[in-house]
């Protein structure tokens, strides 16, 4: 299965690697030169499935059509930070800045990491239903379930459609893993919705244990009720509805956060507690040395931008095909080419084109 963004798997492994690296650097802000004079642009490889789609997209890029050479470095989120802020890293293709918030503000107001823009389009982290429950699915003999069923308020009426198999008096909703933030704050929304009388909590113990059951009721056509996020290849393999949430507000998630450290009791989570996930920006941030010595790939970059659907169709390509980051990459190359040819200058895009016909791939 896909890594996920907190499966930090090979901590130690990727410590040495990055220590090495960092010696043999120097924190100067710079990469070594190669035999052709332009240096090595440094990526980092923070250990999920987007992120080693983008590297392998930006990369094929800036090796083909640049002209520069890329080495991905695999690190964790903490060593990436200081990583990117000394330059001993060029590139960071996934910031995911509300997971660091604070970091993120320090390093860019300070001109030490320079934002160059969204990566995708959206982050989406909320309660799922499959399209088939609300509008059914002919081709499957699947009549619609609950057609009116759009938002988590309209969860009251339905219970009984989302029964817990082992206590069918109650509905189920598929929580986050057992020990992830989203666990509690999924608990502290159920209650500011009203829904905590009506509905159990099923937390699964891994990711792999989500996606089993998610599949398999999708499969069977069941109804199903779940936390789920995007971009995954989940979410591009199987037609899926997010629930409308309020909007998101900082005073809102004051009162989870609350409630998540224990400060409000479950029991009295107050209404104005229940909302919607922060949708906060994934963003590129590269070191400021990179723009001095390669302003070309910079511009590129800042004109980089997979939509999250496409990121999803791209991971669900990988998983389905067992492919490795690289050919899901010469995928998207082949299926959406108009998108990454408005990145990139016409000399750059023939470039792009003339190593991908060597590669055997035919755009559409």
């Amino acid at each position: 299965m896909a890594l996920r963004k907190s499966n930090w798997q090979g901590f130690a492994a990727a410590l040495l690697v990055v220590t090495m690296l960092l010696a043999g650097c120097g924190g100067t802000g710079g990469s070594s030169a190669s035999s052709g004079g332009k240096q090595v642009i440094k990526l980092g490889d923070m250990q999920w499935q987007t992120i080693w789609i983008n590297n392998a997209i930006a990369g094929f890029i800036i090796e083909k059509g640049y002209g520069y050479p890329v080495q991905t470095v695999t690190v964790t989120t903490p060593i990436m930070q200081v990583s990117l802020e000394k330059g001993d890293l060029d590139v960071a293709l996934e910031i995911w800045t509300g997971n660091m918030m604070d970091w993120y503000t320090r390093v860019t107001e300070s001109g030490k990491v320079l934002d160059l823009g969204k990566v995708m389009d959206r982050t989406t982290q909320g309660w799922y239903v499959p399209t088939y429950v609300v509008k059914g699915d002919p081709e499957r003999g699947i009549a619609p379930m609950a057609p009116d069923l759009k938002s988590v308020e309209d969860l009251k009426r339905y219970a009984q459609l989302f029964a817990d198999p082992e206590d069918p008096g109650k509905g189920r909703l598929i929580s986050c893993i057992t020990g992830w933030d989203c666990a509690n704050v999924n608990r502290v929304k159920l209650h500011a919705y009203g829904l905590a009388g009506l509905y159990n909590v099923q937390e699964p113990g891994s990711s792999g244990a989500l996606d089993a059951a998610i599949a398999g009721a999708y499969q069977r056509g069941q109804p199903l009720l779940t936390y789920y996020w995007e971009p995954t290849w989940l979410m591009g393999a199987l037609d899926m509805i997010l629930l409308e949430e309020p909007p998101y507000t900082e005073e809102c998630w004051a009162l989870v956060r609350q409630g998540v450290a224990g400060e409000i009791p479950l029991d009295q989570t107050p209404p104005e507690a229940g909302c919607a996930f922060e949708d906060a920006p994934v963003i590129k941030g590269v070191h400021p040395s990179l723009k001095e010595r390669a302003p070309e790939v910079v511009a590129f970059l800042e004109k980089m931008m997979i939509p999250t659907a496409t990121l999803n169709q791209i991971a669900n390509y990988m998983e389905e095909n067992e492919a490795e980051a690289d050919e899901a990459a010469l995928w998207f190359f082949a299926n959406y080419p108009a998108l990454w040819r408005a990145w990139l200058p016409d000399d750059v895009a023939e470039r792009v084109e003339e190593a991908l016909t060597e590669s055997g791939v035919s755009l559409r």
